[in-house]
């Protein structure tokens, strides 16, 4: 659980979700939802919404997620293209007198074939879940409901993993914000959060994996490695899929927030939690995952304020089939995550997906009341787009540099600095080459009057003032 956290838009839903299970040529990067949620809870128009699971089968996409209720409780709305969305309902909520009195929420979602031990009866659907019995939700244990239609749901009398270190877990988080995929045969592996383990363990953070042969009953823990080969983290609060394929899992997580110390940002009294505005997508083999070895995670890409169009991006889940696997999606990832600004009542379910294709994508200026805005991502409405500076690559390669998407006001300006010069990050929008190459040319970054930032390839900035070279996009 984070701290402190109306009828569908038909038109913009329906469009984007009949279009989840087709493939997509396209350009590398993100489409992006523009901005917008992909649909406002109905059932609590003003409350906070995130930490979706994803299950697209059988031509229905099912999306549970954490929301308010009394406490934090577990929606679900399914979507189909000729039906649009069920309505959102709660399906889940904490148990009066049980261990997870006070809330539940961070659902993840798996089908299979589960024996409950307490009933005896066989269910098709598990969901594993954050619960806690206490404010400010100390303590947290990993839970386990079961199902036969996805929406009635059998809670399991006791946790299923609790943390690693119970007297430790009195006064944190605990463990939780699980997240699991099939195994290939009858069991299941289940990713959490865990903040009582050993700390300071080189290669290694606060994220654990265990094996279950039956979704009850699981194995020791193994703890996931961390590092990526770009040097971001993987951190808690992710959620993990898989490519029996090729035998590679997938993790889209949660990057450090705005540094408000020293940066611009809108609640730095609450950072970094009201301040997360971007994430990353890698993979690893599951076989280099298991060895219990520190490895490097690879990169694939980052989602962030500058593809979204929100202030604040947090708690992803991918679009999965029934047992957790990316397979019938791929080249194409979608990822579900909360959108908003630092408010909790603005916290949204949106969308994006990872199109596959070139390893570049093309650097826009636009012009609207603001001043101008370049951007490989999003452009906000009144803008129209007055040409195209070239392409920048998507992720680093040697000899390149990032450049930054930042906003002062309504002044959207791109820097080589990451913390954007003490203005407000949106996140990279992509990299130049910090050296000209053939089929690439210079772009400079240029002003005009004292607040209007653009980006041009003429070194006299058009008749404006020049503040120097940002580097080498491609012809």
């Amino acid at each position: 659980m984070l701290p402190g956290r109306a009828a569908p838009k038909g038109g913009l839903v329906g469009t984007v979700l009949a279009l989840l299970a087709l493939p997509v040529a396209g350009e590398a990067g993100w489409k992006g939802p523009e901005a917008q949620p992909l649909f406002v809870n109905e059932a609590n128009p003003a409350g906070y919404n995130y930490a979706p699971s994803v299950i697209t089968e059988n031509g229905t996409t099912d999306i549970w997620w954490c929301g308010q209720g009394k406490t934090d409780v577990i929606f679900h709305r399914s979507y189909t293209p000729q039906n649009g969305f069920s309505p959102a309902r709660i399906v889940f909520q904490p148990t009066p007198g049980s261990w997870n009195r006070q809330y539940v929420c961070d659902p993840s979602v798996v089908r299979g074939r589960f024996i409950n031990p307490a009933d005896g009866q066989t269910y098709a659907y598990a969901m594993y879940y954050s619960g806690a019995d206490n404010l400010p939700g100390n303590n947290n244990q990993t839970g386990l409901a079961f199902s036969n239609d996805k929406v009635t749901w059998v809670d399991y009398p006791e946790p299923v993993i609790k943390p690693i270190n119970p007297v430790v877990a009195q006064g944190n988080y605990g463990t939780g914000q699980p997240a699991t995929f099939s195994d290939g045969r009858s069991g299941l592996f289940v990713f959490t959060t865990d903040l009582t383990g050993p700390q300071g363990v080189r290669g290694f953070g606060d994220l654990y994996l265990r094996h279950t042969a039956d979704g009850v009953h699981f194995g020791p823990p193994a703890r996931v490695p961390n590092v990526t080969a770009d040097g971001a983290t993987v951190n808690p609060n992710s959620d993990f899929a898989y490519d029996p394929k090729a035998g590679e899992v997938y993790v889209i997580t949660g990057l450090p927030g705005r540094a408000c110390q020293q940066v611009a940002c809108k609640d730095p009294g609450r950072n970094p939690d009201r301040e997360t505005y971007q994430m990353g997508l890698f993979k690893m083999p599951l076989k280099t995952l298991l060895s219990g070895a520190p490895a490097a995670w690879t990169p694939l890409g980052y989602l962030n304020s500058d593809v979204t169009g929100f202030y604040l991006n947090h708690s992803p889940g991918f679009q999965r089939d029934g047992t957790g696997y990316l397979t019938p999606f791929l080249p194409d990832i979608t990822v579900f995550f909360s959108g908003g600004g630092p408010y909790p009542g603005t916290w949204r379910i949106a969308e994006a997906r990872r199109l596959n294709g070139a390893d570049r994508l093309p650097l826009q200026r636009a012009l609207g009341a603001g001043g101008h805005w370049v951007t490989t991502g999003y452009v906000g409405p009144g803008y129209t787009v007055e040409r195209s500076l070239g392409s920048v690559l998507t992720l680093p390669a040697p000899g390149t540099a990032m450049l930054m998407s930042c906003v002062a006001g309504q002044d959207h300006f791109l820097s080589r600095d990451a913390r954007c010069e003490g203005q407000t990050p949106l996140g990279q929008t992509g990299y130049v080459y910090e050296a000209q190459r053939p089929g690439s040319h210079p772009i400079y970054r240029c002003i005009a009057g004292s607040r209007d930032h653009f980006v041009s390839i003429a070194p006299g900035c058009e008749g404006q003032t020049s503040e120097g070279l940002l580097g080498y996009a491609l012809d």
